[in-house]
Formats: structure tokens, C-alpha cells, sequence
């Protein structure tokens, strides 16, 4: 076994975790490029780099119902304990797109975080409205709390989406509430490459849960990479209401 591979690995899966520091530039609002917009304030556009083949990404916590896009979309995030200025990052992955969107200018509504945006990139850029995904972490500590971002409207269950330009399987992936028995646990034995998409109907008490999985990375003529991670996120029944 490779260990420099797989440390390698680790350390650009752990970074592909970190909240994405904003560096765009104004342009022309009328193209798609990813660039500065306003109003309302933020980084939005179809990104020219390409998504590195060895990491393995969490890009949505999220609920959502969207079938289509009118002129305008809301995102709302919850509003935790302690919880000041969430990171939110909306995207949209594909085999030819990489469509993305940060550095909001959120509106604070008391119990909730929302952001309401013009579609125009979304609709001159084709981005199919079942494939945007959003993510939302809160900085309290050591490590990121995650929140449910709420994409249009609610569909009453959570999706839990990874994204990966590689071939991966996971053989665990739970839902634990410190110190007890994971209320809910399935896996995804079958290799595939882009997202693989966990749902989860939430019923459960609110509080704070751990996400726990793991995952292989199949790569050609390479030995296969294990990954273990757990990730900290808030839920609330209310939430998907």
C-alpha cells in the first residue's frame, strides 16, 4: 500500500472541507464567467478550473423541492446556538460545468440566514435545477458545525451529496447521536464516479448528530484509497416543515 498516496489524498480531502476563501473579480454581469455581482453581493459564474480527480467532496447538506428556475431562488439557513455569519456555498457539478456560487451578502431574519439572488446565470448557463446542490457550516470550535441549507422550498427529507471526479464506494455511511446507536445506516457497495446521494427523513429529535462514513477510492492502476470522516451537523424537524 502507497501510504504517501493516501496521505496525499487525505490532506486535499480535508481542504476540500474548509470554507472557500472568495477571490473573484468584477466582468461583464451579462456573461456567465464567475465573477462579482451585485445587488445583492456575491461571487457567482461558471468557474474555469478543473475539480482535481483525488479528492472526494461533501457538496450539499440540503433540502430542497426546485423543478425550474424563476427570475429569482432563496436560500435559507438556519439559525443555530452561538451561530454568526454561516458559509454557504452553492454549486452545481457536471462532466462540462462547474457553476458556483459564495461570499453572500446574507440578510440575518432572527431564527433564519437567507439570501435571494436573480437567476440569470443559472438560466443563460442551462444548470438543471434537480442538480443544484448547497452547503452551510457554522465555525463554533475546533471543527465546523454543518446546518441543512433550505434550497427554494422543503422536500421534507435531507440529501447528503458527494461529488467525485473518481470511482468510489461507501461502505458505511450513519447518522449517530453522541453516545448511542445510529438511527439511521445504509451504503452504497456499487463503484461510481460524479455524486452519490444519501437521503434521510430526519425523524429524529433535534440536536446535534454526527454524519459517519466510509468511503473507497478506486483508482486505475492505483491502489484503492480509504477514507473515514465524521462530520458534526444541527438538526431540527421544524426545519423540514
Amino acid at each position: 500500500m502507497n501510504y504517501k498516496i493516501i496521505l496525499a489524498s487525505l490532506l486535499i480531502f480535508s481542504v476540500s472541507h474548509l470554507p472557500a476563501a472568495a477571490s473573484c473579480l468584477e466582468g461583464n454581469p451579462k456573461s456567465t464567467d464567475y465573477i462579482q455581482r451585485k445587488p445583492p453581493n456575491r461571487c457567482e459564474g461558471i468557474k474555469e478550473e478543473q475539480l482535481s480527480g483525488n479528492s472526494l467532496s461533501l457538496i450539499s447538506i440540503a433540502t430542497r423541492n426546485l423543478t425550474s428556475f424563476g427570475k429569482t431562488l432563496t436560500v435559507q439557513i438556519p439559525r443555530i446556538s452561538g451561530g454568526e455569519n454561516p458559509q454557504v456555498i452553492v454549486k452545481s457539478l457536471g462532466e462540462n460545468y462547474h457553476y458556483q456560487m459564495d461570499d453572500l451578502l446574507l440578510s440575518n431574519n432572527g431564527s433564519r440566514f437567507s439570501f435571494s439572488w436573480d437567476t440569470y446565470v443559472l438560466r443563460q448557463a442551462k444548470i438543471p435545477a434537480n442538480k443544484l446542490r448547497a452547503v452551510a457550516s457554522y465555525n463554533l470550535g475546533s471543527q465546523p458545525v454543518y446546518v441543512p441549507v433550505i434550497l427554494g422550498q422543503t422536500s421534507g427529507k435531507y440529501e447528503f451529496v458527494f461529488y467525485s471526479q473518481d470511482r468510489v464506494k461507501f461502505t458505511t455511511f450513519e447518522i449517530i447521536s453522541k453516545g448511542q446507536p445510529a438511527i439511521y445506516s445504509t451504503s452504497r457497495p456499487n463503484p461510481k464516479k460524479g455524486e452519490t446521494i444519501f437521503s434521510w427523513d430526519g425523524n429524529a429529535p433535534p440536536g446535534r448528530y454526527e454524519l459517519h462514513y466510509v468511503a473507497n477510492i478506486d483508482r486505475r492502476d492505483q491502489p484503492s484509497d480509504r477514507i473515514e470522516r465524521r462530520i458534526v451537523f444541527e438538526h431540527n424537524p421544524n426545519w423540514l416543515k
